[in-house]
């Protein structure tokens, strides 16, 4: 009996210990997924039809702002007020994660979501920086 209770607390603390973990993964990744979002908005204010190859940069553009989860790049017309960005992009993990971290109570489910967590924000944001960087690049040989 004390054994059974000792197991069942026990798990109970590792998965509120993978639970914290998710969440000072997603804590951690905020700001540089906001930093993220700061340089593609600088991005889009720059991107002019009139620039040597902005078509070619426009794509990369999209691509960036898919990543993110920001409404269509090209969009003119604000998504309504029940647009939601998607799981798979780096603005949606947060509430994804957050929302599934509450419901899983298997540990190794737990964990993989950690895991896998870690891994989309690391992929994620690297590929937007370069994206990015690119495009800051490509603007700064196009000023006049």
């Amino acid at each position: 009996m004390i054994l059974a209770l000792f197991v069942a607390c026990s798990h109970r603390d590792d998965l509120a210990d993978l639970r914290a973990r998710l969440q000072a993964n997603v804590a951690q990744e905020r700001p540089h997924v906001a930093a993220l979002v700061l340089r593609l908005a600088h991005v889009k204010q720059e991107l002019r039809g009139n620039l040597p190859g902005w078509e070619s940069e426009l794509r990369i553009a999209e691509l960036a702002n898919d990543e993110l989860g920001l409404p269509p790049f090209t969009q003119e017309v604000p998504p309504g007020p029940s647009w939601q960005p998607s799981p798979a992009s780096l603005l949606g993990i947060e509430p994804y994660v957050t929302r599934r971290g509450r419901e899983l109570h298997d540990r190794a489910a737990l964990q993989f979501l950690v895991d896998d967590t870690r891994a989309r924000y690391a992929a994620g944001t690297a590929e937007v920086d370069v994206r990015l960087g690119e495009l800051e690049a490509w603007l700064a040989k196009t000023r006049p």
